[in-house]
């Protein structure tokens, strides 16, 4: 006869450890003492995508006067918009359209070198202009080798110098064009741009024939090696084959150099350069000239820094070193008295120091004594001063003034403030 034991014990167990989780259970509850509960699984949250067009926005509003001896004083006020939709990165791949427009308050206060305004009033050269002002497309190397952009697209070189987007003038210099980058080393960088039309600051109803935008078969080319013992090197040729309704004196050729970095792990740091331009392409010009820039600069004090430089424009046969799509406004003084090189030559030194003021305010003063590039003939010399103050989400205040003392007796003066916003 089989023994029930064997099917009862295990029921048995199973009661009597019910029974004592019940117990146990009821005396945990009495105490207050917690009961285990099972923890929420926490999920982790992907970050949003983001929006696959974005807005951009760059606006400036200034007040500029300048006035020139033997012209009346002029007085613009204007106002400049650029907005554009740019796409997010899609696998390398970018979109970028862009609008510019210039508003004048008043078009009969100055003369803005191209449609209005009286000839007797000194130059701004800030029109009232509405044009596409960008709309490139661009592919970038996810692995950082390589890029392309394609289209109507700014392009600075350098210190821009020879080729920029003369960033000051309300208008901006774009360059309806395809540019290629290669990055093969983290040091090394190669640049190439073929360039169809060069689009300049004069606006879109410009008449004046020697201001019309380029056309030609332009090319650009930089190298530059990062980490040279004494700093950086820059090598360029710039082959400008360059018309317009004014004729095609501009179009040169350009091969040049340049070496920056600190002096043997300094606070001093230094900038050399020397090029050499021949007339080229349909130019009716015979001339041969050479550039030099020598600078140096260093803090002097705790929040003061001093440089000091030359800069050399050759000329030959009457002709000076032409720069004819360089940020021009950024050189040789701020009254803008030599945006042409003078037939003669020009020969600039220069010093600058600059700090912070109370209120977080950055100023500069710059002075200026000019040549004719064998220092035979003074020009003049100039006084120029900027402050600038960041506002914070994008907004920038600035005041700028220059006062040039011709040694002919052409004086010029020239003062702005401007507000900027930028998103």
């Amino acid at each position: 006869m089989i023994s029930t034991s064997i099917f009862t014990r295990p029921l048995t167990q199973t009661i009597c450890s019910t029974f004592l989780a019940t117990i146990i259970y009821t005396v945990q509850s009495i105490a207050g003492e917690p009961t285990p509960t099972k923890q929420p699984i926490e999920l982790e949250e992907t970050p949003p995508a983001a929006p696959l067009l974005k807005p951009t926005i760059d606006s400036r509003l200034r007040y500029e006067f300048g006035e020139v001896d033997g012209l009346d004083g002029a007085y613009a006020a204007t106002l400049r918009s650029r907005i554009g939709l740019i796409t997010r990165d899609l696998a390398g791949f970018q979109l970028f359209g862009e609008y510019e427009g210039t508003l004048a308050a008043d078009r009969s206060g100055y003369n803005a070198a191209t449609i209005h305004g009286p000839a007797n009033r000194t130059i701004i050269a800030d029109p009232e202009s509405h044009e596409l002002n960008q709309l490139w497309g661009s592919y970038a190397d996810p692995g950082g080798l390589f890029s392309l952009k394609v289209g109507r697209q700014g392009i600075n070189l350098g210190n821009q110098r020879f080729v920029g987007t003369v960033g000051w003038r309300q208008n901006m210099q774009t360059y309806d064009a395809a540019s290629f980058v290669l990055t093969p080393a983290e040091a090394i960088e190669l640049s190439y741009a073929y360039v169809a039309q060069v689009n300049r600051i004069f606006g879109s109803d410009i008449e004046a024939a020697p201001l019309t935008d380029f056309t030609g078969d332009s090319h650009l080319i930089n190298a530059t090696l990062k980490t040279l013992p004494l700093g950086s090197l820059n090598v360029y040729a710039y082959l400008l084959d360059l018309h317009n309704a004014a004729g095609d004196a501009n179009s040169n050729n350009t091969f040049g150099a340049s070496l920056s970095g600190d002096v043997f792990d300094t606070p001093l740091s230094y900038h050399a350069e020397y090029a050499h331009q021949t007339d080229a392409y349909d130019s009716p010009l015979a001339y041969s000239a050479n550039y030099v820039h020598g600078s140096l600069s260093m803090p002097i004090l705790d929040g003061v820094k001093a440089a000091a430089g030359v800069e050399y424009l050759g000329s030959n046969n009457d002709v000076g070193f032409k720069t004819p799509l360089a940020t021009l406004h950024k050189f040789n003084g701020f009254a803008d008295v030599f945006l042409n090189t003078p037939a003669g030559g020009l020969t600039d030194a220069y010093a600058s120091i600059g700090t912070k003021l109370p209120f977080d305010l950055a100023t500069t003063v710059f002075y200026h004594q000019f040549w004719d590039d064998d220092f035979g003939t003074s020009i003049g010399n100039e006084v120029d001063w900027v402050v600038t103050k960041d506002l914070g989400r994008g907004v920038t205040l600035l005041a700028k003034g220059a006062y040039f003392d011709g040694a002919s007796g052409a004086d010029a003066t020239r003062a702005s403030i401007e507000l900027s916003f930028n998103y």
